[in-house]
């Protein structure tokens, strides 16, 4: 198993330099994904062949490459081509970096943002503009040899297990792949008290398809009704001994991830998860 790391790097990959990726690799990261915060299509080659440079100099993998794009579920089609474009955008980058995998989002029909969530999220309509969104990213990433990593959340149409193996299937394509995290899944109290099945069910279904696994950790905020938040991992009530050993049983070289942590929490999260990891007597590294 080794452990890897998203949120280090949310940019435009000017900030990419030796001391952002000595940080991780002191740390005893594995490997770093990155998420863009402007079109791919506008990162230069000057900037790629920079970022390429210091990752390898550093020997640190690049795990995957994430990035903004419009709706890939809308009704309106210059809308949804406008998102597989930068989607399509997102996988020609990654080829040019050596990122074997680009990530996709099914977004959202909220105005609120890709991950708000809408009634017209779980419709059938929605589910087949994502399938024909994602044969089209596909055909794209097919010809770069980059993976299409899948994110899910309950709050968009990939929200269940047996739905984001439906999309895969329905799309034909080998080479889409899933990121599984665990804490999108926790839609409601009763599955977040009770992890495991919902856990088992995720790894049973989808185990074929995986690329990556997430681990994070969430609780109960204590407000009128509920709030289901993330947190550091270890410190709150995920179960990540049936995370870890169902990760585990994937891949001996399976990339567990930390995400969405403020640089000064990174430091705890990856001491926890090695911890944990080290205990349940997985081989890391």
């Amino acid at each position: 198993m080794k452990i890897g790391l998203l949120g280090l790097i949310i940019s435009d990959l000017s900030d990419v330099d030796y001391n952002k990726l000595r940080f991780a690799k002191d740390l005893g990261f594995h490997g770093l994904g990155a998420h863009l915060n402007v079109p791919a299509d506008t990162i230069s080659d000057e900037t790629v062949e920079t970022v390429k440079q210091v990752f390898a100099d550093q020997q640190m993998p690049f795990l995957q490459l994430w990035g903004p794009y419009p709706r890939i579920i809308s009704a309106d089609e210059d809308e949804r081509k406008a998102g597989v474009k930068g989607a399509q955008d997102i996988a020609r980058l990654a080829a040019k970096l050596g990122v074997p995998a680009s990530g996709v989002r099914p977004t959202s029909l909220s105005p609120h943002g890709d991950w708000a969530p809408h009634p017209d999220n779980y419709t059938e309509e929605a589910e087949d503009r994502l399938v024909q969104s994602l044969k089209e990213i596909l055909e794209v990433a097919d010809g770069e040899g980059v993976k299409i990593v899948l994110e899910t959340h309950v709050t968009t149409t990939l929200d269940t297990a047996e739905t984001i193996k439906r999309v895969i299937e329905r799309t034909g394509s080998s080479n889409l792949k899933v990121n599984i995290d665990p804490v999108n899944f926790m839609g409601s109290p009763r599955v977040a008290c009770h992890p495991a099945a919902t856990i088992n069910n995720v790894f049973d279904l989808l185990g074929e398809y995986v690329d990556t696994v997430h681990v994070k950790d969430f609780y109960f905020e204590n407000r009128f009704v509920v709030q289901i938040t993330e947190t550091v991992v270890g410190t709150g009530m995920m179960d990540l001994d049936t995370v870890l050993k169902r990760s585990a049983e994937l891949s001996p070289d399976i990339y567990v991830v930390i995400e969405h942590l403020p640089v000064n929490l990174i430091p705890l999260a990856k001491r926890n998860l090695t911890e944990k990891i080290n205990q349940l007597g997985i081989s890391l590294g």
